[in-house]
């Protein structure tokens, strides 16, 4: 018998995470997630969990992505200043194609941190 409870315990949770799961996809916030899961019937405790865990999962994806243009937003930096050095070096009079490139690189960091 009890493990049958558990096994119905364990179909639940299971329930409420793919609930939880398309309701994150959705975009909605914990407060809502929690709510549309306590109408399905799942268990207050276990809905407040997969809520919590849903808003702390998309944090983690936002971030990924983030990261990921911050990197490239770094890497034209390096490339900027690589291409001014070498224009600098071969073109020592003009110093405003470099600057562009160097000013370009860092603009586009900032706009990839800023998200």
């Amino acid at each position: 018998m009890n493990s049958k409870e558990e096994l119905t315990e364990e179909e639940r949770k299971k329930k409420a995470y793919r609930m939880g799961l398309q309701l994150k996809n959705a975009g909605l916030d914990a407060e809502t997630i929690y709510a549309r899961l306590e109408k399905q019937g799942i268990p207050e405790e276990l809905a407040r969990q997969v809520a919590r865990n849903a808003v702390i999962e998309r944090r983690r994806e936002v971030s990924k992505a983030s990261e990921s243009d911050y990197q490239f937003a770094l890497l034209r930096i390096g490339i900027g200043l690589a291409l001014a050095l070498v224009f600098y070096l071969i073109f020592p009079e003009t110093v405003i194609l470099p600057t562009g490139l160097i000013i370009g690189g860092i603009v586009s960091a900032l706009l990839a941190k800023r998200r």
